[in-house]
């Protein structure tokens, strides 16, 4: 294990969290003088968001600490990420008609989902508006914000649609990781990025490494869901990286059973159970978890070209470690 490997658990300053929360209280209260509606719906989905508390929220407060050793800056750059995911978590759940922020009404239904148009689009750039940089910086932002728009709405579509069974392979999956969760937390190493610098190519490449991370976070979504979230994921026909792995590895007519299984589990309690034991069988998830080792010491590399040294560098790997080792049966450090 590499200095850089740590198994130590994933610990941020706690007063990162403190002022993410200021930066979101203060907009709320903004927001409550004149729109005092969207204000309540907008806190009640903030207050149901499950990631509120996760450190990789505060991805980009870390990036600019590796950058100026100051990364205070960025709490505003974190409050437009957790205003953005709670917005985006939220309309998942609405998709899914599953979790906290599903709801149970016509008229909840309405609440939540101009709740969570708000926080994914209007509350953000408002936040970006109010925000007292340069406007060159804040230009930057507004465009890493529509550049985040439009690939999560396209990786979105991409994880809905009905592709043909040879289109489930890695490299189609991988792009829709890459819109799905990539895109946010490349937004979000741009952003804190732009703050220290404004030369394109270093924030160029500190959105690539935000892709890439945001990829293992996807990763590690896939690899610690419970039992119910996982039957339906597969009853859903979610494509994943595991099981466009493990149909390329198959023989061929061991993978056309998989693919009539795939066909029959959203109606077929038993395709499913059989399916999921697929999965989980020792031999996929080897050569699976190699293959995500692969991206884990492939993010650790950008990073380490971006950040030759430093703490906050470290809280990176860390960040890194932790996805990566969520993964089943991974051989990640």
């Amino acid at each position: 294990m590499s200095p850089t490997e740590t198994a130590e658990p994933l610990i941020v300053p706690p007063d990162w969290f403190a002022a993410v929360g200021t930066e979101i209280a203060v907009v709320l209260e903004d927001l409550r003088r004149d729109h005092p509606g969207l204000a309540d719906a907008a806190a009640g989905l903030l207050a149901a968001d499950g990631g509120s508390r996760s450190p990789f929220r505060l991805l980009g407060m870390a990036v600019l600490g590796t950058l100026t050793g100051e990364p205070r800056p960025a709490a505003t750059v974190c409050a437009v990420s957790r205003l953005w995911w709670a917005g985006a978590e939220a309309l998942d759940d609405l998709a899914d008609g599953q979790g906290p922020a599903a709801p149970r009404g016509r008229s909840e239904l309405a609440r939540t989902t101009l709740a969570a148009v708000a926080c994914g689009s209007t509350l953000p750039q408002w936040v970006i508006d109010r925000h007292s940089t340069a406007p060159d910086i804040r230009l930057a932002w507004e465009q890493e914000l529509v550049r985040t728009a439009l690939d999560a709405l396209e990786g979105q579509l991409a994880d809905i649609a009905e592709p043909a069974d040879d289109a489930v392979t890695w490299r189609s999956v991988m792009a829709c990781y890459r819109g799905k969760s990539g895109a946010a937390y490349g937004r979000d190493a741009a952003m804190a990025a732009r703050l220290a610098t404004d030369r394109p190519e270093t924030v160029r490449s500190w959105r690539t490494f935000g892709e890439l991370f945001g990829v293992l976070r996807q990763l590690g979504n896939d690899g610690v869901p419970s039992p119910a979230q996982e039957f339906e994921d597969l009853a859903n026909g979610t494509r994943t990286l595991l099981l466009a792995h493990a149909l390329e590895v198959a023989a061929p007519a061991h993978r056309k059973h998989l693919l009539r299984l795939r066909a029959r589990v959203g109606t077929d309690p038993g395709a499913r159970a059989e399916l999921r034991a697929a999965l989980r069988d020792p031999s996929v998830l080897d050569g699976y978890g190699r293959r995500v080792e692969s991206l884990r010491q492939h993010c650790c590399a950008v990073l380490d070209r971006l950040a030759p040294d430093g703490t906050y560098r470290e809280l990176l790997h860390g960040m890194i470690h932790t996805s990566a080792k969520a993964v089943p049966n991974g051989v990640s450090a």
